[in-house]
Formats: structure tokens, sequence, C-alpha cells
């Protein structure tokens, strides 16, 4: 038979105190745990959104683009700019510069879907012309950086409409589009130039933000009016963009700055980074279309057109001019450029069969 044996009053109370005080021990590690862990996410998330902020700022936002600039700027420098091309950039200007005194532009505006106010430059230099073409700009600049390619298309007997992209020129917008949002705003430019002459034969050409813009367009439902697209050093995908420009300009990994950088931009502009890729538009594209980059191309790499120009399903061409950088193929190489350019074009103004045409890398 086993006797239990009782503990005195003192000793059990001393056990009590123990238990308790051990379950406040633990109870306060778990309570300053749950502190540091909320004041580390706190502070991460605070940190997150600086950075993203600042990117949105530095990047997507409309505002003064200097510190860009000045990176950019001091990327270019490390570029030698031969005399003959300095030469070419001045014949542009004053050939531009003529155009449009001899040609002034109307000023139309129409609004987006989204509700803003978007503006263009319209040509009519040829009435009884059915031709147009519709010239996008790049990052950073405005229809009026367009005006030279405006010419050398009057010169062709197209009329032209040159739209400042939102967030750009005299369109509204708080931040810049990079093509995504664009494109809608293009088709709703491409219905405008329909509406008002239904036997239009148009044309679409952007360069570098442009040309990304243009193959986002290619990809929606775009009216039989729509004989062919150019794009002129556009890239694969925003992502692919910044990710080069994090590297090559600041030295920063893709990881986790594009990331915090998407979250602001989806808040701010309401699109996503990952969501604006000129590839996976392509793959929907219906139009002939003609690739162009520069072989010297640093800005947007040059190996961004051959992703661009595989993942395009259409009847197509691609010129890659030798030593061009960055949209400066019909500076570098100006004859060349502009005989493909409306060659390719030309093909497709009056034939109602489209030929299938193979890629052309020019040295």
């Amino acid at each position: 038979m086993e006797t239990e044996v009782l503990m005195p009053m003192p000793v059990q109370k001393t056990k009590m105190r123990e238990k308790t005080n051990r379950k406040w021990d633990k109870k306060k590690k778990i309570f300053f745990s749950s502190v540091i862990l909320s004041s580390a996410a706190a502070f991460c998330k605070v940190a997150g959104d600086a950075i993203g902020n600042y990117f949105y700022k530095l990047a997507i936002a409309r505002n003064d683009k200097t510190e860009l600039t000045n990176a950019l700027n001091a990327d270019v420098e490390k570029i030698t700019i031969p005399p003959f091309v300095k030469d070419a950039m001045e014949k542009q200007r004053e050939a531009s510069d003529a155009f449009i005194r001899n040609h002034p532009p109307e000023e139309i505006y129409r609004h987006s879907h989204d509700g803003l106010k978007l503006h263009a430059y319209r040509f009519m230099t040829h009435p009884d012309s059915h031709r147009w073409a519709v010239l996008l700009h790049g990052y950073m600049e405005q229809g009026t950086d367009m005006f030279f390619f405006a010419c050398a298309f009057a010169r062709h007997g197209f009329n032209v409409l040159v739209p400042d992209l939102r967030g750009a020129g005299k369109s509204e917008g708080g931040y810049i589009g990079m093509g995504w949002d664009d494109r809608l705003d293009v088709v709703g430019w491409i219905h405008e130039i329909v509406e008002n002459d239904p036997e239009a034969k148009i044309a679409v050409h952007g360069v570098s933000m442009g040309g990304a813009t243009a193959m986002m367009t290619a990809g929606e439902d775009l009216p039989e009016n729509v004989i062919a697209i150019v794009e002129d050093c556009g890239y694969s995908s925003v992502e692919d963009e910044f990710a080069h420009e994090l590297r090559n300009l600041y030295s920063l990994p893709a990881f986790p700055v594009m990331q915090l950088a998407d979250r602001t931009t989806r808040s701010r502009a309401g699109y996503s980074i990952y969501e604006a890729s000129s590839v996976e538009q392509l793959k929907k594209a219906k139009v002939p279309m003609l690739f162009i980059h520069g072989g010297a191309d640093n800005y947007v790499p040059t190996e961004m057109v051959y992703k661009v120009y595989e993942a395009a399903p259409v009847e197509k061409e691609l010129l890659v001019v030798d030593q061009a950088p960055h949209a400066a193929s019909s500076v570098v190489n100006p004859d060349l450029y502009f005989t493909k350019l409306f060659r390719f074009i030309e093909k497709y103004l009056d034939k109602p069969q489209r030929l299938q045409v193979s890629a052309e890398k020019v040295e």
C-alpha cells in the first residue's frame, strides 16, 4: 500500500509561483518577439515603400527627369559620335524645321478610355490621299520629336498623325505609360483617322518606347485599315528594360527593386510592370511588321529585337543597322533606313495579298 506524501504549504506556494513565473516569462518572450518582428516588418514596409516610390518617381511619374537624364547622359558620353552622324543629325533638324514652316500642323484632341484629354499633331499634307502614318515618340520625349519622320512620310504621299503619348507634351496624364496604357490610346487615334477617312490605309511607326508601343498595339483588335507596323528599337517588355537599366545605370539587382517599383506602379498608375510585354502582345499580332534595331544599342540591348521578331506570327522583316546606337539607325545610315522602311510599307498599300518575307541583317 502506497502512502501519499503531502508537501508543506510553503513549498506548494513556491512551486506555484515558479510555475506562474515560467508562464509569464514565456508570455513576455512571445510578446517581445512579436514586437520585434512587427517592428522589423514595419521597417521593411517603410523601406520598401520608400524604394518603390523613389523608382516610380524616377522612371514612371510625370515630373522633372533631371536625375535620370543625367544618368543616361553619363552613359551616352561613353560613346563617341562620328562627325558624319553629327552632320546627319543637323540635316535632319534643318529638314524638320523647314517642313514645319511650310506645313504647320493642326492640333487635335480626343479623350482616352479612362478620361484623359489626349493631344496630337495632324499634318494634312495630301488632302486627297488615303495614306496615313501614325508616329509614336520615345521615352521622355513628345510628339514634336517625331517631326522629322513626319517630314519623311509626307514626302512619300502620307498624311501624318503624331500623338503626344499620355504623360507627355500636351496630353494629360500623371505618369508614363511605357507603351502599355498607350497601346489603347493609339487604337483610339487609329479609329479617329478611320472615322474621318474610311478608306484610310494606315502605317504605324514608333521609335524606342514608341516602338514598344507599336508592338503592344499590334496585339490589339485593329481595323483592316492598318496595313503595316514598324517598330524601331523597342524593348521586349518593360520588365526586361527596367531590369537592364537597373544593372546598367545603377548596378542594382532586379530583385527586390523591381517588385517594390511594381507595387507602387500598380497603386499609382494602375498597371503592372510585369504585364507590359511586347513579346506577349506580338503573339496576337495580325499585321505585317518591320523590326529595326541598332547593332550597337546599349540602352535597349540589340538582342531584344530577336526576341520580339520571333514572337510575331506575321509577315515580317528584320533590319539590324551595324554600329548604330539607340534610336540612331535613321541617322547612322539614313539611306538604308528609309529605303527599307518605305519599300516594306509600299508592299502592303495596294496589294490585297500579303507576301511572306525573310529576316535580313544588314552589316
